[in-house]
């Protein structure tokens, strides 16, 4: 079965419709625009989060392979543009998977990976057990995993 006909039978089974009241008002589409100006600049971008922004850890998982940390912070994106970002929303969570004992070349660099989540991903296993744990085991890389708005523990109430 080739990657598209997957990726059409992976949406087929999805319960959820998207965008069934339209993409939302003019003037939301009008502050998104202003807003992407700021973020699409290096230098305003770099402001717009401090580098003490708060993150909470909320739990604390060790095996004998490696750390889970499960944790939340409060989106950027929600303080910057509150009304069009519901409150369900502007608690961003994640999930860092990272090797008990860190193998380091000489150059001391820890390898990441940012795992976004795709349509119809909700929380965190998919990409930990099927993704992150793998190139962790194989290739002692970490994982930070993030859960989208407006899915999962960020789905608002009166979303269909």
């Amino acid at each position: 079965m080739t990657i598209n006909r997957i990726d059409q039978l992976y949406r087929s089974i999805l319960l959820s419709k998207y965008f069934v009241k339209g993409w939302g008002k003019p003037e939301d589409f009008k502050q998104l625009f202003e807003f992407r100006k700021r973020v699409c600049r290096r230098e305003t971008c770099y402001k717009l989060v401090s580098k003490d922004f708060p993150v909470n850890i909320d739990k604390k998982e060790e095996t004998n392979e490696y750390k889970l940390l499960e944790g939340h912070f409060i989106s950027p994106f929600g303080q910057y543009l509150p009304d069009l970002v519901p409150d369900e929303s502007k608690k961003a969570y994640f999930q860092v998977l990272i090797p008990k004992a860190w193998e380091t070349d000489k150059s001391n660099y820890r390898p990441m990976v940012i795992h976004m989540a795709g349509t119809g991903d909700h929380y965190f296993w998919r990409r930990r057990n099927l993704i992150a744990k793998p190139l962790l085991k194989e290739s002692n890389i970490g994982s930070i995993i993030l859960e989208n708005p407006f899915y999962g523990h960020r789905k608002p109430a009166k979303q269909v």
